[in-house]
């Protein structure tokens, strides 16, 4: 049978909106007629191949995200998806795609949590792979209330941002996810996608999330971001991660981030270091925001360099990264032939330093891979804005792949905008914040560089050459 006809995605349908018992009901009307319309589908497509579609699923992935439901609504969405459909099975049985996501908007704690739990509560016969409980305001009871989705031996993918989760519920979570009680493995042994993002989990949470990198064997997605992690809770996790990668558990790891963490103690970096060295397939690393200065960007690019990934995304904002960091960030562009993304925004990156990134695009034969640049916010005046355009070539040859290049909130006069205008077109974006008397420039001086240098490879002399030249050609 045509894949396209095994199974289709049920919606809550329209914009953002308050759901009550009459409005659900019209949601399961709608889907009703196209769980029919599809089944007639399967039907007569079984008569041209010969196929048996009495037992077919016809639903297997629903969103319910984007509604505040109210109780009695919620109770209408339950029946409807646990209940027998048609006199066959309950649609809830053949789904395996759950997005729960921002369903109890602006409701009261107890509404809200009982939403939770009569949602949840009609999966329990479903074999969720993927449950996304994001955007709810579980706060400090809600976990016990989601259990049935959570508590799945089939879970793969689960998502729980911006959900309040402070160190008590992170537990609860946690408690769930790693629990043996039958010696057959837990939830988290299995786990491909873990997210959690801008919760208050502290300290102690980073400790209960530790747990489940312990325990963890097939992790492919990693987001631990904005938990209020601190120094202390950075230490905790990037401990856990370092043990989790360098002893061969989840090999195949290819999405992490760790964006708004903490890794100024030398423990928490030297286990982030030893983690990225141990990838072998990473194609997307967020490290934006955590302090890492350029010393350890130095590091990050390092380790990147000893492991076996090829990273497609790469994202360093916000690390007070100035140019001595965006030496080793033009090594790394240098070396990977996969870079489809770099984000190096908020940062002290002089001219200088965007000189050595745009002379690291030259490097690949057939033209740099980047297709999204983004500079905003550094210290970037007319050298660095010249020499980007010098490495994006006549027509774009040289950067063939770009779709995008920002550089809003540095130091361009109007005839260097023009400039970047004329040469990007519709690919530079906005730069209503451009700071334009065009003085960044100023500041420049060798002093820096040479202190900049010390210790460094004599083999990169011909890249501080370069930028030697340019700032005595292009400076206007």
């Amino acid at each position: 049978m045509s894949a396209a006809l095994s199974a289709i995605k049920l919606e809550a349908p329209g914009d953002r909106e308050f759901v009550d018992a009459a409005r659900a009901n019209e949601f399961v009307k709608g889907w009703t007629q196209q769980l029919l319309d599809h089944r007639a589908k399967l039907q007569a497509a079984s008569e041209n191949n010969g196929d048996d579609v009495s037992n077919t699923m016809l639903c297997d992935r629903i969103s319910l995200s984007g509604k505040s439901y109210t109780p009695e609504a919620a109770e209408v969405i339950a029946s409807f998806l646990s209940e027998p459909f048609q006199d066959g099975l309950p649609i809830a049985f053949g789904i395996v795609e759950a997005d729960l996501s921002d369903m109890i908007a602006s409701q009261l704690t107890k509404s809200g949590l009982k939403v939770l739990r009569t949602i949840c509560d009609a999966f329990a016969d479903s074999e969720l792979i993927d449950v996304n409980l994001s955007e709810n305001a579980i706060g400090e009871q809600g976990a016990g209330f989601c259990k049935t989705v959570l508590n799945k031996s089939s879970l793969r993918c689960l998502s729980l941002c911006n959900n309040g989760l402070a160190a008590e519920t992170m537990k609860d979570v946690v408690d769930i996810l790693t629990s043996d009680e039958y010696g057959n493995g837990c939830i988290a042994e299995n786990l491909s996608k873990i997210q959690f993002f801008n919760n208050m989990s502290g300290p102690a949470g980073c400790r209960e999330f530790a747990r489940i990198l312990e325990k963890s064997k097939e992790l492919v997605d990693i987001r631990f971001s904005s938990t209020r992690a601190l120094k202390e809770g950075t230490d905790i996790f990037a401990c856990a991660l370092d043990a989790c990668l360098t002893d061969g558990r989840n090999p195949n790891l290819q999405k992490l981030d760790l964006c708004d963490n903490n890794f100024v103690n030398k423990a928490s970096q030297e286990a982030l270091f030893r983690a990225l060295g141990a990838t072998k397939h990473l194609t997307y690393l967020d490290l934006s925001d955590c302090e890492l200065g350029d010393d350890g960007v130095k590091k990050v690019c390092h380790a990147l360099f000893e492991s076996d990934s090829q990273l497609e995304h790469l994202d360093l904002s916000a690390n007070e990264v100035t140019r001595r960091g965006a030496k080793h960030i033009a090594d790394y562009i240098r070396d990977c032939e996969a870079l489809k993304v770099l984000r190096i925004e908020d940062n002290e990156i002089t001219s200088k330093g965007v000189v050595l990134i745009a002379a690291a695009f030259h490097a690949g034969e057939d033209g740099s891979t980047i297709e999204e640049l983004q500079l905003n916010s550094n210290a970037i005046g007319t050298i660095g804005a010249r020499a980007l355009i010098d490495a994006y070539g006549p027509d774009g040859k040289d950067m063939p792949h770009l779709k995008s290049i920002s550089l809003n909130n540095n130091s361009f006069t109007g005839d260097v905008i023009a400039e970047l205008e004329a040469a990007f077109q519709d690919k530079l974006a906005e730069m209503d914040e451009n700071d334009s008397d065009g003085e960044a420039d100023d500041d420049l001086s060798s002093d820096d560089e040479e202190e900049d240098e010390v210790g460094e490879n004599e083999g990169d002399e011909h890249v501080d050459n370069l930028a030697d030249a340019m700032e005595k050609s292009m400076i206007v």
